[in-house]
C-alpha cells in the first residue's frame, strides 16, 4: 500500500463534526482511493472529493471504544476494477443526517504511491486501517459493509472472544435433561431431542430415570442367551437324564417322567403302563410317588 501522511480535515468535515456535537448525527460512509497529484495551489480544506477518484472502499469494521478517536477498517480488492491506477489519494467520506456524502478527511502519498492493477491481474486483498480524531460529545455512526470478501484471523478471534464473554452464550448447552418428555416428532430443537432420547432410554431399560443402571445390560442378556442349554449340557445315567443348567431331570422309559425343576415350580409330567386285575380295577405304576391320592 502507499505510505499516506496524516489526514487533513476538510472544511465541510470540520463543520459536520461540530454539528454532530449539537444534535445532528454524522455517519462515516466509505473511503476512496485516487490517483490525483497535489499542486502548490491546492487547498485540501476546500476539497469535496478526490481529484481523481478510482476506487471506493466500503467500511468493514469500526472501533469506537476510544471516545476521542474512531478506527475505521477498509478491505480493498481489485476484483471489479476495470483499469489499473496509481494510488496516491486517500479520502474518508461522511454525511450529516440524511444529507449528501462529502469528503471528511484527505491524504496524498505523493511519490510514495502504490500501483493497483486491474481485475485481469488478481492481487491479494489489503486491509487499510485509518484512525480519525473525533469528539466524545459528537453523535457518530458508521455504515459498515458486512459483505466482507474474506475474514482475517483477528476477525475470527474477536468474534469468538465476544461470543464467549456473553453471559448467556452457552445457556442451552448447560440445560438439564428432562426424561419425562415423550417424543412426538423427528423435528425439534436439539435440547428437546436430547430429552426425547433420554425418555426412550428410560423406557427401554425399565429404570426410574435415564441415568439409572438397567436391570439387565445387553452384555448380560447376550451371555444369558449364550448360556442357554444345548444338547451337550445334558448328562445321562441309563435312561435318566439331567440338565444341570436348567435344573431339569427326567426318566425316558415306558414308565417315565420329566421334572422341570424349581424354575418352573417343580412341575412334573409322568406317564406309565398299567394292567387290569379283575373287571373293575386298573393298576398304573408311576415312577414318582404321589404324596396324596392320585
Amino acid at each position: 500500500m502507499a505510505k499516506y501522511p496524516s489526514l487533513t480535515f476538510t472544511q465541510k468535515g470540520t463543520q459536520m463534526l461540530v454539528q454532530a456535537q449539537n444534535g445532528h448525527i454524522m455517519t462515516f460512509t466509505c473511503g476512496k482511493l485516487g490517483s490525483g497529484v497535489l499542486s502548490d495551489s491546492d487547498d485540501i480544506s476546500q476539497f469535496a472529493d478526490l481529484k481523481a477518484p478510482k476506487m471506493t472502499l466500503p467500511i468493514t469494521k469500526a472501533d469506537d471504544s476510544n471516545p476521542e478517536k474512531i478506527v475505521l477498517t477498509f478491505d480493498t480488492s481489485n476484483t471489479t476494477l476495470e483499469t489499473g491506477f496509481v494510488s496516491r489519494e486517500l479520502g474518508i467520506f461522511a454525511k450529516l443526517d440524511d444529507g449528501t456524502e462529502t469528503l471528511y478527511a484527505y491524504s496524498n502519498a505523493g511519490n510514495n504511491y502504490d500501483y493497483i492493477p486491474s481485475k485481469d491481474t488478481p492481487s491479494d486483498e489489503n486491509r487499510l486501517v485509518v484512525n480519525l480524531v473525533v469528539s466524545s460529545s459528537a453523535s457518530i455512526a458508521v455504515t459498515v459493509d458486512q459483505s466482507i470478501v474474506y475474514a482475517h484471523m483477528s476477525d475470527v478471534v474477536e468474534k469468538i472472544t465476544a461470543h464467549d464473554s456473553t453471559s448467556d452464550a452457552h445457556t442451552a448447552l448447560a440445560a438439564t435433561i428432562d426424561d419425562t418428555i415423550v417424543p412426538k416428532s423427528d423435528t425439534n430443537t436439539i435440547r428437546n431431542l436430547l430429552d426425547n432420547l433420554a425418555n426412550r432410554i428410560k423406557t427401554a431399560t425399565g429404570a426410574s430415570g435415564w441415568k439409572e443402571a438397567p436391570a439387565a445390560t445387553l452384555a448380560s442378556l447376550s451371555k444369558m442367551i449364550a448360556n442357554l442349554a444345548t444338547g451337550a449340557d445334558v448328562t445321562w445315567d441309563g435312561n435318566k437324564f439331567t440338565n444341570h443348567r436348567l435344573g431339569i431331570t427326567g426318566l425316558m422309559d415306558q414308565n417315565g417322567y420329566i421334572c422341570f425343576g424349581p424354575n418352573c415350580g417343580s412341575l412334573i409330567i409322568q406317564w406309565g403302563k398299567g394292567s387290569l386285575t379283575g373287571a373293575t380295577t386298573k393298576i398304573d405304576y408311576y415312577p414318582v410317588s404321589f404324596p396324596s391320592t392320585c
